[in-house]
């Protein structure tokens, strides 16, 4: 038994060094027998510890006439992991993460603010700017002065409708406002919180695919050992949906990970074992089989509705935004004019702002003008941008699903493989270029030796002859690979 242990510890991270430069003296191709012959380490190291070399460094796998693998680095020995590079990109990853998280949050308070402080602030100088025209005219009708009067008269209005406003809302009882909202929400049912709700409209949801990479991997254990551990490269690509090249690199990662191992049939045909993930304490256990399917990013949560609200606010902003720039921009030639029902506003709240500032044309320039015109604009572009970014997200997610559902179809019926109808997939693997489904059979039929039969299907002879192939490999797995055995050892006995 201290043998044994001895054999099996090692540095791993020496190991793999060996490996590599072995790999680099031969130029980037290699067998594991010939890296054993250059670093002299134990078969058992070297084969435990190629996989995660080909996946650090982007390898792929040969095969040679003899039946021979040969672990292949054509793009050259470049971590993906380590160096100057890497650690970079690591950094610069991290921090734009930071960046994202400290702007976004900024900026959602930010919007908050804005959108709907500037909406009533626009419509309180508006409801003030009428009271105050009536009010004015009632006092010329009694024949008071308009003078200073009118303006006395506008800030008593300001500061009564400041007081109903915040007395109403601020210092009601908790159980007031609670009333209020409840009876609110029998009525429009518990929709989400207003900010919540902005800022779905704004930057969407959070991604729904972000756990991923799990979803994918549970669904490949499914299949694995549906498979008795015994995995082709197509059936690998119809778990990710990625194509052949990529699937042939992507690969290295799962054989790492599951501890799996690249072998060849005595017809030639590669495949990849993972005997590990047959082992399992319940013969019905197959694993979770999760729906390899990306979800579809939606834009918002929010109902078309609420988004035409926000989107209704923000125009209102903007209207009002450039009313009051185009005013303080044309000041001189409307101070020539008489007033009118389209400038009344702009010297009402001239009049305002000169009681609380020496220059009220520069603060209802910005605070009214610029400022507001310029949020309007980059609230709805930013919006608009991202539908065109959640657009192109969803068609590549269109396209693997699609991909997905073709190689699928594929491994299960080798000899006759048809480019599906666009309208009898799911929306989920429907993309928007209607010839996709074809291309990518195509582009697979190039790949496994296609013949077009009448009809326009195709049989796809090479992966034929590797399913025959490969189900005799299966047949040769024995059932007892799958069982953990009686227990041997119990700690609480």
């Amino acid at each position: 038994m201290a043998n044994a242990v001895k054999v099996h510890e090692y540095d791993e991270a020496a190991v793999r060094e060996s490996i590599v430069r072995a790999f680099r003296e031969r130029r980037g191709e290699a067998a594991p027998a010939d890296i054993v012959a250059f670093t002299g380490l134990p078969k058992i190291q070297v084969d435990t510890e190629l996989p995660a070399v080909a996946d650090e460094f982007g390898g792929r796998l040969k095969v040679t006439e003899s039946g021979e693998i040969l672990y292949s680095f054509p793009d050259g020995l470049h971590s993906r992991f380590r160096g100057f590079g890497p650690a970079f990109r690591r950094f610069r990853k991290a921090a734009g993460k930071v960046a994202v998280a400290v702007g976004t949050f900024f900026f959602k308070a930010w919007i908050m603010v804005m959108l709907i402080g500037y909406f009533a602030l626009f419509v309180a100088l508006a409801v003030m700017a009428v009271l105050a025209s009536v009010a004015i005219s009632a006092s010329d009708r009694n024949g008071k002065s308009r003078g200073r009067g009118g303006v006395n008269l506008v800030g008593g209005l300001f500061d009564l409708f400041i007081r109903i406003w915040f007395y109403n809302e601020v210092f009601k009882t908790p159980g007031q406002r609670r009333y209020q909202v409840d009876s609110r929400n029998r009525d429009r049912g518990n929709r989400r919180p207003l900010h919540k709700a902005i800022f779905s409209f704004v930057f969407g949801e959070p991604d729904p695919n972000a756990d991923h990479d799990s979803v994918e991997k549970r669904a490949f254990v499914a299949l694995a050992r549906q498979k008795k551990g015994v995995i082709l490269l197509e059936d690998f690509m119809a778990v990710t949906g990625l194509p052949r090249d990529e699937a042939d690199r992507a690969i290295n990662r799962y054989l790492y990970e599951f501890e799996g191992s690249p072998e060849v049939s005595d017809s030639g045909t590669v495949w990849f074992s993972f005997p590990k993930l047959l082992l399992r304490s319940r013969a019905d256990d197959g694993g979770a089989a999760d729906s390899p399917f990306r979800r579809i990013r939606p834009f918002s949560a929010n109902d078309k509705k609420s988004n035409a609200w926000y989107a209704a606010i923000n125009g209102i902003n903007l209207v009002f935004g450039s009313y009051f720039l185009y005013c303080t921009l044309a000041y001189e030639a409307l101070s020539r004019q008489a007033i009118t029902g389209g400038t009344y506003l702009f010297w009402f709240v001239g009049n305002l702002a000169s009681g609380i500032s020496s220059n009220p044309l520069a603060l209802v320039m910005i605070g009214l003008g610029i400022v507001p015109l310029a949020f309007s604009a980059l609230f709805w572009l930013v919006p608009v941008l991202r539908a065109g970014v959640v657009a192109r997200q969803n068609d590549r997610i269109r396209l693997e699903n699609m991909r997905r559902t073709i190689y699928a179809a594929a491994v299960d019926s080798p000899s006759a493989v048809r480019a599906p109808d666009p309208a009898t997939l799911s929306a989920a693997a429907r993309p928007k270029d209607g010839a996709a489904p074809r291309k990518v059979v195509e582009e697979l039929a190039a790949s496994l030796e296609g013949e077009v039969l009448p009809g326009g299907s195709w049989r796809l002879v090479e992966l034929e002859r590797k399913a025959a192939d490969i189900e005799r490999v299966r047949a040769a797995v024995r059932p007892e690979a799958s069982s953990l055995g009686s227990i041997a050892f119990d700690s609480g006995s």
